[in-house]
């Protein structure tokens, strides 16, 4: 598995963020790097439901998600955006993480993967949850706001709770994280279960969900929703044939 981009490699990522200018070893940077990312990779499971297994291989994920436009889920896009960030100089990690479900049910290790980015201050970034933080959030007690939500870290023994907002009140915890550096093959097992499992999430449901810039689109199931500055759109999705259509409209997604 490759540790660092080439220059080719790292143009090409940065053009599919659509990322303009030089990156330089700041926050200006850093904020603009996971807010492009956030903006045109898209959360999917794709590959799940249609039955195409994959792997955590930074080759297989760079054709996937640079090469054939596609996007991927945490695994996929965090351990990619943290090799990015390594060959830019930034010094930053991937750390595990655990989802807490809506029933306040807390998963296990190696649940989610997060980035930890140290620069002045550290950084909790996340390219690969879903509908979560656009920009990074500075891991310190207290509400920080990314121009959407808010959201709140707090110490909880020797970890840490990400909770989130979506009317600067009632806070849902999201996931449990703590500071220590992982590598990408500690999550080769989950990752695989998560494919396969039929009680996994990610097999009983089919998303694909990006980021826009008045709002959100995402393909949930059989269903298309689209968030436009406060307005809620829902078309029905009949069929894979209509299915890949609309990923290619709303996407960029050819399947």
């Amino acid at each position: 598995m490759m540790g660092t981009f080439n220059h080719d490699q790292v143009s090409q990522y940065l053009e599919r963020i659509q990322y303009l200018g030089i990156p330089t070893l700041d926050y200006l940077t850093l904020e603009r790097l996971h807010q492009q990312h956030i903006y045109h990779v898209p959360f999917e499971n794709l590959d799940i439901y249609f039955k195409r297994a994959f792997d955590l291989e930074t080759n297989n994920i760079f054709n996937k998600v640079v090469i054939h436009h596609r996007g991927g889920f945490c695994y996929e896009l965090n351990s990619l955006f943290n090799i990015l960030l390594c060959t830019l100089g930034f010094e930053s990690r991937i750390i595990s993480a655990r989802i807490i479900d809506e029933e306040g049910q807390l998963g296990p290790e190696f649940d989610h993967m997060s980035i930890i980015v140290k620069l002045d201050k550290e950084y909790l970034l996340d390219a690969g949850y879903g509908d979560l933080f656009v920009i990074p959030l500075e891991i310190k007690e207290g509400v920080q706001h990314d121009g959407r939500n808010s959201f709140k870290i707090e110490q909880v023994n020797a970890n840490y709770l990400l909770s989130m907002s979506v009317d600067d009140n009632h806070f849902v915890p999201k996931y449990l994280f703590n500071y220590n550096q992982v590598s990408a093959s500690d999550f080769t097992e989950i990752c695989a279960d998560k494919q396969t499992n039929s009680l996994s999430y990610f097999v009983k449901n089919t998303v694909c969900t990006k980021a826009t810039s008045d709002g959100r689109v995402t393909i949930f199931n059989d269903k298309l929703i689209e968030k436009i500055s406060g307005h809620k759109k829902e078309t029905l999705i009949p069929t894979d044939l209509m299915l890949k259509d609309l990923l290619q409209e709303h996407f960029d997604i050819h399947l």
